[in-house]
């Protein structure tokens, strides 16, 4: 079954045909502000030669009945529609928030295939979690760790999105690490840059990834207190490419955690940046 598939994400639109797992093509972008006018232009590219049988459209945001209430990390506050904007592509449209998607690909190809329960945790521009039970994702689980208060100290309780203030995706997400550097070099450089200055062995770039690090071993804490399981599996773009840097070890949680929970094996997601594809796809197909 052939599934067009589109990854909206904060700074980058994916779309691809996938056909059982495999990618067939595929066309990445930079996000534009009216991404439903993106994806017409983006399905020209993928249809040349082929006619999918269902359209899927993942979102940094939560969804209802085909509609986007909002999605801060693509700056919209507003609901949109998305499923009766595009409904002219396709007979069959699926609107689905991107963390539920994915999920759905570590279950079929990925961790899920060892692991009967996890966590999929991303950071990225956000921070955002999903959770699988029994091989299955945990339908009407909001899953949104990312707003947990970890900070309550005026001069790290950092503005939120959501309109509160030291949340865990102020602190140690891109948008999070952006906010320490500002408190500790005077600037708000990207994640990215800091990163770069810490392996060129600059101390206050390292002293804020430290930082962020121990966010990050607080909200894990937090997670693993509600709900313990066998594995948490990361993913986003700074959960992936700095992995070793901002995950933090067993000894770090343990800080963090009832004494009786044991703390799962962490590892990163083997799928990539192709995650939220093939997530879609498996919504798709069903």
């Amino acid at each position: 079954m052939l599934v067009e598939c589109y990854d909206v994400g904060g700074t980058s639109i994916r779309g691809a045909l996938v056909n059982k797992g495999s990618l067939v093509e595929k066309v990445k972008e930079s996000t534009e502000k009216d991404f439903c006018s993106q994806i017409r232009k983006i399905s020209k590219i993928l249809r040349k030669n082929n006619q999918p049988a269902s359209l899927v459209v993942i979102v940094p945001g939560p969804v209802d009945k085909g509609v986007m209430l909002n999605a801060p990390p693509l700056g919209i506050s507003r609901s949109i529609n998305i499923k009766k904007e595009l409904s002219d592509l396709c007979d069959n449209i699926h609107i689905a928030n991107d963390i539920d998607a994915a999920i759905e690909a570590e279950i079929k190809y990925g961790a899920g295939i060892s692991l009967g329960s996890f966590y999929l945790l991303t950071i990225s521009t956000g921070i955002g979690s999903a959770l699988a039970v029994n091989g299955k994702r945990v339908e009407n689980f909001a899953g949104e760790f990312g707003h947990t208060v970890l900070e309550r100290r005026d001069k790290f309780s950092f503005y939120c999105g959501c309109s509160n203030y030291g949340c865990w995706v102020s602190l140690s997400s891109g948008m999070g690490i952006m906010n320490l550097a500002g408190i500790y070099l005077g600037k708000r450089i990207s994640a990215e840059d800091v990163f770069k200055l810490a392996e060129s062995k600059n101390h206050i770039a390292e002293r804020i990834i430290k930082r962020a690090k121990d966010y990050n071993a607080q909200g894990i804490g937090n997670m693993i207190n509600v709900m313990p399981v066998e594995g948490i599996v990361v993913m986003g773009s700074i959960g992936i490419e700095q992995f070793d840097k901002i995950i933090p070890g067993v000894y770090e949680i343990k800080k963090y955690t009832i004494f009786k929970n044991r703390i799962p094996k962490i590892i990163k997601t083997k799928l990539g940046d192709d995650i939220g594809l093939l997530g879609a796809s498996v919504i798709g197909e069903k």
